[in-house]
């Protein structure tokens, strides 16, 4: 005589296991959750005598089981799911053995797991989350105070929690405490059963969705950043991971260099493609590709040159097609502005395309980022008598909330000593208006004008440098200033391409 404790799954009589049907098919006496296993599964043996344990206290389960050893008759004990997971058989067997009575466990299919297939999703996605916690909300069962769940979410692991969608609230109560609200949450009801209902919201709408949907029994719930996030590739499939049944190939690796463009080829060459050349002769492992932001640009270089340039998502596009698994997309772009982010919106379609796909940022990013430009501008762009000149840079300037980096910058060439130094921008502000109220408090008489961007194309050329009245240069001269124009873009200085370059790197080296 045996009693077999089984796992019968979720609620779908499929996902029984081969070895737990066997169990039933063998055993005289069932005793199965009514109110949880799917009757289904008592089909595999209609001959046996069956008991609904929902109906029966934890002596009355024993005693027919004491009842079948006596009569030499195998007892199926069918539990939901996995009976190891809320399944209270440890004061069963703890009675078994006091009376002798042999047993085996069969392990089931969990309803977390059931209700994870629902979602279509994987709890150990690599760099979102690699630990699963299964708990509860502490009700009329008490929970360790060290396992409340407000103590588990400091973690925020991706999290299933069993037993508790009836208290939604205090369970969206205590995860908030250290789960940011927008993080992704889900509740599955009757997970693997016909009746199967699935919920995505997240943890801030979570609860009302609930109440809505009228769930308020036998459903799971799950949130974690597992449930929508980006993530690494598996290194179990990867190319370059080697295991006893596969050799590893070498891994294909390029830097995406993006830029604005510009259509200028001589300020193009002395920047961008100078850029270029110093980021490919530091990262000869990397294959070096190209592409610009402005599909105006793109478009006017096939027309009129018959070069052809990707923008970004056509670049990632191509180097997912030809298989490389490692790229470091990095902007040549000044500020983190409107161009950045859209740029930053086209990465993370692809992020899940490749193994690692990183993107650097913007040249003026960090604090350190504002110094060292001032250097290089210093060093660069130079004047002789400090009180009879000045400089001013022409920004390009933004209506998105980064154009505040041009007054930061100004503030910093300021501190750095550099007090004749003015920044203004042409499409943001502070506008060359500004810039001339500055200059009329000292008593300049010669203005240099310099780009502060990357490339010397037509804002440069044009709006900063040109010969229409309403240029910087034709409006300074107007002011009573001699100008002299320094038409050199950010890309042509060492300083700023070593600064491309340890963004580069930094990303490079992380881990």
């Amino acid at each position: 005589m045996k009693v077999y404790i089984i796992g019968a799954g979720a609620g779908d009589p499929e996902l029984l296991t081969i070895k737990g049907k066997k169990a039933i098919e063998a055993s005289e006496i069932i005793i199965f959750a009514g109110s949880l296993v799917n009757r289904e599964v008592l089909k595999y043996n209609k001959s046996a005598k069956v008991y609904n344990s929902a109906n029966l206290n934890l002596d009355q389960v024993i005693k027919i089981i004491k009842q079948a050893a006596a009569e030499d008759k195998n007892v199926a004990r069918i539990h939901t799911g996995d009976p190891s997971i809320y399944g209270a058989i440890k004061e069963q067997i703890d009675l078994l053995e006091e009376n002798e009575i042999s047993y085996e466990i069969i392990p089931g299919v969990s309803s977390f797991l059931a209700a994870a297939a629902a979602l279509a999703a994987e709890y150990t996605l690599p760099d979102v989350s690699q630990t699963v916690i299964l708990s509860r909300q502490a009700g009329r069962t008490s929970v360790p105070e060290k396992e409340k769940l407000q103590s588990l979410a400091q973690h925020q692991a991706s999290m299933a929690i069993f037993l508790s969608v009836q208290m939604i609230d205090e369970v969206v109560d205590n995860l908030a405490a250290e789960y940011p609200l927008a993080t992704p949450a889900a509740v599955v009801s009757k997970a693997s059963w016909p009746e199967e209902k699935v919920i995505r919201s997240t943890l801030g709408e979570i609860a009302a969705e609930v109440k809505k949907a009228g769930i308020k029994k036998t459903a799971l719930i799950l949130v974690g950043d597992f449930l929508d996030s980006d993530y690494q590739k598996s290194k179990l499939y990867d190319q370059k991971f080697s295991h006893q049944f596969r050799k590893s190939q070498k891994e294909k690796k390029a830097i995406l260099v993006v830029s604005f463009g510009t259509s200028y080829p001589e300020t193009r060459k002395k920047t961008i493609a100078a850029c270029e050349a110093e980021i490919a002769n530091n990262y000869p492992d990397y294959d070096l590709k190209r592409a610009f932001t402005s599909g105006m640009i793109i478009e006017k270089l096939k027309r009129r040159d018959n070069i052809f340039v990707d923008n970004p998502a056509e670049a990632l596009e191509k180097l997912y097609r030809e298989d490389y698994q490692q790229v470091i997309v990095q902007p040549l772009h000044i500020i983190n502005g409107s161009e950045y982010h859209d740029l930053i919106k086209a990465v993370k379609k692809y992020k899940n395309k490749f193994r690692v796909l990183k993107a650097g940022q913007a040249l003026l990013t960090k604090t350190e980022d504002y110094f060292e430009l001032a250097d290089t501008i210093a060093a660069e762009i130079k004047i002789k008598d400090k009180k009879k000149e000045a400089v001013v840079l022409m920004g390009h300037g933004s209506q998105h909330a980064a154009n505040s980096v041009y007054s930061a910058f100004d503030y910093i060439l300021k501190d750095k000593g550099l007090a004749n130094y003015y920044v203004g921008t042409v499409e943001g502000y502070p506008e060359l208006d500004q810039v001339i109220k500055k200059l009329k408090e000292k008593d300049y008489q010669k203005i240099k004008l310099a780009p502060l961007m990357l490339v010397a194309g037509d804002h440069a050329q044009n709006d900063m440098a040109g010969e229409e009245e309403l240029s910087w240069k034709k409006r300074l001269e107007a002011e009573g200033y001699q100008v002299e124009i320094q038409l050199q873009g950010l890309g042509e200085y060492k300083g700023v391409q070593q600064c491309y370059i340890n963004k580069i790197t930094g990303l490079i080296n992380e881990s």
